[in-house]
């Protein structure tokens, strides 16, 4: 028994640790730098203060970070005028770890639960086969490979008109879309009804993880298996590039029971720190995008 809740343990570090790596590498092509001070990785954008690229984190590999070490990287950060942040995955460090930002007048800002698919199934628990249901009519899925149809992608996310389901951890940010599709870094899947986009999905690729960071509906098709058929073009997309694992926030109860249904997994959460004062309340719905649609942004995160 104790050497079957060791494996799982390790399993489960292993997955946390890998989605810490696929977020800090799409952090640092957006632009950050990432610097190692003491035991901690400062991120720091030259150019926007979007606290999705500017925070401190523990570094790899890590199993605590004492708060003077803490308080040297955040000495760092504020060296280029961005505010005190840390951010981390919860199950990678025990939970004393958040006591210690408290000490540091640090104070739960935001939690993002996470959610994770993979084939074969994770620590003992098998994962269903995927199974792609017939699309009612007058609906289908393309994936956007060129200017007209990212174009078409952002005319969706950035509408009032449509909903915004699934925020992800990552920024979104205009004018780098054929260089990361090129690249073979990000999967966009527009949903039509009638010929017009009516739904939009977004994946970012790193080694062999996905991340779904972006999904919005139209407002009159927001349904369980509108959002469901949007999930399984960007899971299935993501396998079909050579992914091995796939997450995603959990914002609602909602998505997360439909992640569910399709073979996703609770995976615990990701949480960030800041001074409980106004003055560290940054808008995020404007981490990057100038954009209509009040979330287009998403929520915070980390690149231990």
């Amino acid at each position: 028994m104790e050497t079957e809740r060791a494996n799982n343990e390790r399993e489960s570090k292993h997955i946390l640790r890998q989605i810490q790596d696929h977020l800090g590498e799409m952090h640092v092509k957006l632009g950050a730098l990432r610097e190692s001070v003491g035991m901690v990785e400062v991120f720091h954008h030259p150019s926007t203060n979007a606290p999705t690229l500017n925070y401190i984190t523990p570094r790899k590999n890590t199993a605590w970070v004492s708060g003077s070490y803490l308080q040297q990287g955040l000495s760092h950060l504020a060296q280029f005028e961005r505010l005190p942040r840390v951010e981390y995955i919860e199950g990678l460090y025990p939970p004393a770890f958040s006591r210690t930002l408290r000490d540091l007048g640090l104070q739960l800002e935001r939690e993002t639960l996470i959610m994770v698919y993979k084939p074969g199934g994770i620590t003992g628990h098998p994962t269903p086969i995927l199974v792609e249901r017939p699309m009612p009519d007058g609906i289908v899925v393309r994936q956007a490979t060129d200017q007209e149809s990212i174009g078409q992608w952002w005319y969706v996310w950035r509408n009032s008109h449509f909903d915004v389901l699934s925020l992800g951890v990552e920024p979104l940010f205009v004018g780098q879309d054929m260089q990361a599709t090129w690249t073979g870094q990000r999967l966009d899947y527009i949903l039509y009804r009638g010929g017009f986009p009516a739904g939009v999905v977004r994946v970012s690729l790193h080694k062999e993880t996905a991340h779904i960071k972006a999904l919005a509906l139209l407002k009159e098709l927001r349904t369980p298996a509108m959002i469901q058929i949007l999930q399984m073009a960007a899971v299935k997309g993501a396998l079909e590039h050579g992914a091995k694992l796939v997450f995603a926030p959990g914002e609602t109860e909602a998505e997360r029971r439909m992640a569910r249904e399709l073979g996703f997994m609770d995976f615990g959460s990701i949480v960030c720190y800041a001074p409980p004062n106004d003055a560290a309340r940054t808008n995020y719905s404007n981490n990057g995008d100038d954009g209509n649609n009040g979330n287009n942004m998403e929520l915070s995160i980390l690149a231990f």
